[in-house]
């Protein structure tokens, strides 16, 4: 069940920059879903996501408008989130308030191409753009030194961000992330056949609202905890938006030596406490190569959650939330 937002307060759409396209027209779509007629449980998730879409805001960096979540106190520390690959800001949606209740300034945004962040004509989806963009964000917003959380994939944006800023970056959380080996036949067939897998199944799969067939493969493969339905929705939202080209460039990069090969060399670099955090069920980012890479940071931890597969932020919030409160305030 999405959460009502009672903790934070609700604000309308930033004026610093206009909304996006893709933004405008899934607010109006959930609009007109719910003036129409609507069981219980359906009226109450689109109200949920209705209240997320409310607290919209948007702002331009390096040429193109981001869309962010931001709560709290605008004098408490900063928490700023980075969402996985092909996801969107709204993974975080339990974890936002949460934290903002505690005195944190949290900030949650979609990275170019994906969620309601505007999509980049030059297909320029790879690692040091996302970073680049996080570094404008902060300059936008002025934001001086934060706390950076990472959710899988997102954690390369984020290593890649604390490296090159150091001084900005307070303390490090990576969920669902490793150390991966690099395979020359996974570098030739995973980028073809993840882009088969999202652009050409999943993504006609949501337009047509067949959102139980993620539901099932996401209970089946991906989690160990069934999470709600409501945030298998939510999360699909990403497969909707996202543009095909990042599914394409990002893969393509993520896969290759020279991006595997330099994770072990930033994770030695890093100069602030890192706290990695794994799913001993993930058949992602293996927990192991999570406890590999924590052990290579000077200041590195390693936490692994029993019972979790590679979706901890949907499958144990609660958890989660508890665990960035504990390691936030020893940082």
């Amino acid at each position: 069940m999405l959460p009502t937002h009672a903790t934070t307060e609700r604000v309308p759409v930033a004026h610093s920059c206009p909304p996006t396209a893709k933004y405008l027209t899934y607010l109006a779509e959930v609009g007109r879903a719910l003036q129409g007629k609507l069981n219980a449980r359906e009226r109450k998730r689109l109200e949920g996501e209705r209240a997320l879409l409310e607290r919209a805001r948007f702002v331009r960096v390096n040429g193109l408008i981001q869309h962010y979540l931001d709560a709290g106190p605008r004098d408490g520390p900063t928490l700023l989130l980075i969402h996985g690959w092909d996801c969107s800001a709204y993974w975080w949606h339990h974890i936002i308030d949460p934290l903002a209740a505690a005195g944190y300034r949290v900030i949650a945004a979609d990275l170019r191409g994906h969620g309601f962040s505007e999509n980049d004509a030059q297909a320029n989806y790879t690692v040091a753009a996302f970073s680049s963009d996080l570094a404008a964000l902060a300059d936008a917003l002025g934001l001086k030194r934060f706390h950076l959380a990472a959710f899988s994939l997102g954690a390369f944006v984020g290593l890649h961000y604390a490296v090159a800023q150091p001084q900005r970056v307070r303390s490090l959380l990576f969920f669902n992330f490793a150390l991966l080996q690099h395979n020359a036949a996974a570098e030739r067939v995973v980028p073809g056949l993840l882009g088969f897998m999202f652009n050409r199944v999943l993504r006609p799969i949501e337009r047509r609202n067949l959102w139980w067939i993620p539901f099932l493969y996401t209970r089946l493969v991906m989690a160990q905890h069934t999470p709600p339905v409501s945030d298998v929705r939510l999360g699909t939202l990403g497969l909707r938006f996202c543009d095909p080209a990042a599914v394409r460039v990002s893969t393509t990069e993520l896969v290759k030596r020279a991006t595997l090969d330099a994770v072990p060399q930033q994770a030695q670099a890093l100069q602030v406490p890192l706290l990695l955090v794994a799913g001993k069920q993930d058949p992602l980012m293996p927990p192991q190569g999570g406890r590999a890479l924590a052990e290579l940071v000077p200041q590195g931890r390693y936490l692994e959650v029993p019972k979790c597969g590679h979706l901890i932020l949907f499958e144990l919030p609660a958890r989660v939330v508890l665990i960035m409160k504990d390691f936030l305030a020893d940082s």
